[in-house]
């Protein structure tokens, strides 16, 4: 599987509110920076179970960094809530996430969002 594809099992795991699928693409020690707030992978799931997102579109991946063991990736998302109290949540971002090979497996050590601003 492509690096990519582990991006977007993330996101779909996240969009689905499926704490299981996120933690098995994401390491509990992980920093996750988001939308200004710092917590832990583990933390970071429990947002997870309350998330509204109805949709998301990734464009403009790219491989920052690769080696055996770790990648480093950047992107442009756009996400689309499903409520509308949350619609201060939308929106376009840049992403950074690197991904670590923990025993065979892809898993995210680091994730951080910046909104877009037009």
């Amino acid at each position: 599987m492509e690096i990519k594809e582990y991006e977007v099992l993330m996101w779909e795991a996240a969009k689905n509110r499926d704490k299981e699928a996120f933690l098995k693409r994401v390491e509990p020690s992980a920093i996750m920076v988001c939308g200004g707030y710092q917590c832990s992978g583990a933390g970071y799931v429990e947002i997870v179970k309350d998330f509204d997102m109805e949709s998301f579109e990734i464009t403009n991946f790219e491989i920052v960094c690769q080696t055996k063991e770790t990648c480093q990736v950047h992107y442009v998302i756009e996400t689309k809530a499903a409520k509308e109290e949350n619609k201060d949540l939308e929106g376009v971002f840049h992403i950074t996430t690197t991904w670590k090979k923990i025993k065979d497996e892809w898993k995210v050590v680091f994730n951080m969002d910046s909104r877009v601003a037009f």
